[in-house]
């Protein structure tokens, strides 16, 4: 195979690869290296040749990966027509990545096994389209007959490589409707009578242990809701909601179900973390964040513009919507340590579709997810 030399990799700056010693490259070897190479830099080795696209991809070598250098998640904070922003929480940097497509009035409306879905979800007569932005690979949905959107959420199953996607809403003429979407039929089915519009609070429904969850509004009549994908129904889940709370948000963890938000008592402004027992059926306090942390993110918040919560893995990030800098903690779930995002590197300005609407979704990119 004539295999070309891989680009960015060196002894030293400056140093050029001989392509007698890199063509010549056991395979063996050539596995070692392409484990630790970071995520973007492998999609591009894709392009070498078609021996490294196909390898790149098959499933022992993803998994072999997996293990040995596992992808932390990125966090898509912002988003143009031609790119959108990302914070990589592995490598500590942000990332400018293309959109396949012409993404104008779009927004990343949900997340899923290595996809994103984007939409003009505060539009009426809505659109889809959902990509692999690492591969670049995208499809448009088929059109879907809700008119105007109430939440979304999105699943990605490995084992047939498919993905569907939850869309609640309502039609011109007011009447509530679900649609779920299936990848493997390219159509939609409408699914399940859900309760009436005001009870659907978030853009995004939160896929975790085989159901969707999303949260109602307004926040002071706080209550979960779920929508069982494989029976097509939505119950009310009968669990008491931890109550003031401000900017409440929900998070999956490891099959995990949490719950992030403000709370002021006697006048002190703090940030909780819960997690849901599923036995006993009750909310448990998992985390505080420190006091003094507490103060630091308080001063930064904008009155109108109350915090925004989001996190995949093992990591949960609070971000602050302002029209610049957005200000960001971030809490790793293992090692229990809270840390400020970097502030260099971030956009000057942020597109105004992404302001009062979404803002900021995490996933964990893949090269092995498909459209």
């Amino acid at each position: 195979m004539d295999r070309a030399a891989p680009e960015g990799l060196s002894c030293r700056k400056g140093a050029v690869l001989d392509a007698k010693i890199w063509n010549k490259l056991p395979e063996e070897l050539l596995e070692r290296v392409l484990l630790y190479v970071p995520l973007q830099t492998l999609a591009r080795f894709r392009c070498v040749c078609t021996k490294w696209n196909k390898y790149v991809l098959e499933d022992g070598f993803t998994d072999l990966r997996e293990q040995v250098s596992p992808q932390k998640p990125w966090v898509v904070m912002t988003s143009t027509s031609n790119s959108m922003f990302a914070y990589d929480s592995g490598l500590g940097t942000w990332h400018d990545v293309p959109i396949p497509f012409n993404a104008y009035n779009l927004h990343v409306v949900a997340a899923a096994g290595g996809l994103l879905c984007f939409s003009n979800a505060w539009f009426h007569g809505p659109s889809m389209f959902v990509c692999n932005p690492m591969t670049q690979k995208w499809r448009q949905l088929s059109p879907m007959n809700t008119w105007m959107i109430s939440t979304v959420g999105m699943v990605y199953d490995d084992a047939t490589a498919t993905f569907k996607v939850l869309v609640c809403g309502r039609l011109e003429n007011h009447t509530m409707i679900t649609e779920v979407y299936d990848s493997q039929s390219d159509g939609w089915t409408l699914s399940g009578t859900p309760f009436p519009a005001r009870k659907y609070g978030g853009d995004t429904s939160l896929w975790c242990d085989g159901i969707f969850y999303c949260l109602t509004y307004p926040f002071s009549t706080l209550c979960l809701l779920s929508y069982d994908l494989s029976q097509g129904t939505w119950r009310e889940v009968p669990i008491r909601m931890p109550s003031p709370i401000m900017s409440p948000s929900l998070v999956e963890s490891r099959g995990k179900l949490l719950l992030v938000g403000g709370l002021e008592e006697q006048e002190v402004f703090g940030i909780q973390i819960w997690s849901l027992d599923t036995v006993k059926q009750e909310w448990e306090e998992l985390e505080r964040m420190p006091s003094q942390l507490c103060k630091e993110f308080e001063a930064k918040m904008v009155p109108s513009k109350p915090l925004s919560c989001f996190g995949t893995g093992d990591s949960i990030f609070l971000s602050i919507p302002t029209n610049n800098y957005m200000p960001a903690l971030m809490f790793d779930l293992k090692r229990r340590t809270w840390d400020w995002w970097p502030v260099s590197d971030f956009p000057a300005t942020l597109p105004a579709v992404n302001i009062g609407q979404s803002c900021g979704i995490s996933f964990e990119p893949r090269l092995n997810a498909y459209v």
